[in-house]
């Protein structure tokens, strides 16, 4: 299966047992074409989590804490650019979706983290905007049921955004290994809804894309031959496109990765 064009992935760090506005801690989200949300919550419950002797309190501040803009003396940096008011973070993110209509939210273990995007509205869907997504599209449960092999993460965890990077990653492994599978098993996909989505996936890449006419309109103006052959290789298609996007992100990880020891190992100013 193809990923959607709307597709996007998202993590939240937070305080489990606060399902306010304070226990979000930071929410990352990021999509296809590689454009990046990330946030800290000005209003968390700071004190909890630097003092607090509760098990999770202590777990935040060995794992979550150190990863956040602090001050010299760990406090939360309210001067950093990514730490915003809960108010700012909920406009953000409706913005975020705002020209994503129909968009899907991946997560790995995502209810937790969609609880707390909710959260900036009050848990009121009548309040939040229609584009945000309403459920999370489980990871975790399609690497279960298909037995995907996920690569191991390669930047630190439990930052929202490395996180949500991250769960891109593993949807892009879970696809390419599904299409592998489907390709070996010479089962084309002729359902009309799989020629749907491949033809939208086709218009989200295309510069041009069907000189104005929906998925639909074009599938109607199709030639029955043509609609055929494209759906009895969409699991080549499917296989190579995956591919190329695992190989991507990977290169990416791996750029970054030697970059940042390069960068460690430069001597300071003499």
């Amino acid at each position: 299966m193809l990923p959607a064009p709307h597709d996007t992935y998202a993590d939240c760090e937070f305080i489990r047992h606060d399902l306010t506005v304070r226990g979000l801690i930071s929410v990352g989200i990021t999509d296809r074409a590689g454009r990046d949300y990330y946030a800290v919550n000005a209003d968390m419950d700071e004190h909890y989590v630097r003092h607090s002797g509760d098990e999770a309190a202590v777990w935040l501040r060995q794992h979550v804490w150190p990863l956040l803009p602090l001050t010299a003396d760990l406090a939360l940096d309210r001067a950093h650019p990514d730490v915003k008011p809960a108010d700012r973070i909920r406009q953000e993110i409706a913005a975020y979706y705002a020209s994503r209509a129909g968009a899907r939210m991946w997560a790995y273990f995502g209810a937790g983290d969609l609880i707390r995007i909710h959260g900036l509205w009050d848990h009121d869907w009548g309040l939040m905007p229609d584009n945000v997504p309403y459920r999370p599209r489980e990871l975790a449960d399609l690497i279960e049921d298909f037995h995907i092999t996920a690569p191991a993460q390669q930047t630190p965890e439990h930052h929202a955004l490395n996180d949500a990077h991250y769960n891109r990653l593993m949807h892009d492994v879970a696809l390419a290994e599904l299409a592998g599978a489907a390709a070996l098993t010479g089962c084309p996909r002729l359902d009309r809804a799989a020629l749907a989505e491949l033809v939208t996936n086709c218009l989200a890449r295309s510069a041009t894309p069907g000189r104005g006419r929906t998925v639909e309109e074009l599938i109607k103006v199709m030639p029955d031959w043509l609609a055929a052959d494209i759906d009895a290789h969409e699991p080549d298609l499917a296989t190579l496109h995956g591919g190329a996007i695992v190989a991507r992100r990977r290169y990416e990880q791996n750029l970054a990765q030697w970059i940042t020891a390069f960068a460690a190992q430069r001597p300071g100013p003499q």
